[in-house]
């Protein structure tokens, strides 16, 4: 399933958010974004650890950029499916849900396939065609509700969020959803999505 996190030029992405969201989303992260510069920032990591992703926070306070913590459904835990996946120079996506479709290299996940058997061949053919907002619009039915998208394109400095009404808004940060954000952790008062738990030791009982 996973959780997008969009993040303005100057918010914070406070550490008890985090916290909350790796506790649920431990199968790899990334970032994509803008610089102050307006350079671009691409990262994609296999390894889920806090302590890191608290440091890449406090790095890009002043950066816009969009976060991606994986929770794995379909496809290996590996570099290979952390997001955000490159569809042509200078464009990037994140996706945040499951998308029905045959998936024909083993170990790769849907969002994968999405991009290499769909979105790649079609920018490639028609440039320019994901930032068309018509195009845009039919991808948001075509993928349904439960499906966020967010697409960064380098050349335009613009960050696109498909679904965004479909997310929730929290301290001035967009979040794809509320579910994978662990409510042991961090209880939001108003949830789209009702959010999971982790459950501590003590809590678990074997029969």
């Amino acid at each position: 399933m996973c959780l997008i996190i969009h993040k303005p030029r100057g918010v914070e992405i406070p550490a008890d958010l985090l916290e909350a969201a790796v506790s649920l989303n431990r199968d790899g992260w990334g970032l994509m974004g803008f610089s102050p510069q307006g350079n671009l920032l691409v990262e994609r990591h296999a390894q889920v650890v806090l302590a890191d992703i608290l440091d890449t926070e406090r790095r890009h306070r002043d950066a816009e950029y969009v976060l991606h913590l994986r929770k794995r459904t379909r496809g290996a835990a590996n570099a290979d499916n952390a997001h955000p996946f490159k569809v042509v120079d200078g464009v990037y996506i994140m996706h945040n849900g499951t998308i029905k479709l045959d998936t024909r290299v083993a170990g790769m996940s849907d969002s994968w396939h999405f991009v290499s058997d769909i979105l790649r061949p079609l920018a490639q053919r028609r440039p320019g065609v994901l930032l068309d907002n018509a195009f845009l619009r039919l991808l948001e039915i075509a993928v349904k509700p439960e499906n966020k998208l967010a697409l960064l394109d380098y050349p335009s400095r613009r960050i696109v969020l498909l679904n965004r009404a479909h997310g929730a808004e929290f301290d001035g940060l967009w979040l794809s959803s509320t579910r994978w954000i662990d409510r042991r952790l961090l209880p939001l008062a108003t949830t789209p999505q009702p959010q999971e738990r982790s459950y501590a030791p003590s809590e678990i009982r074997f029969l």
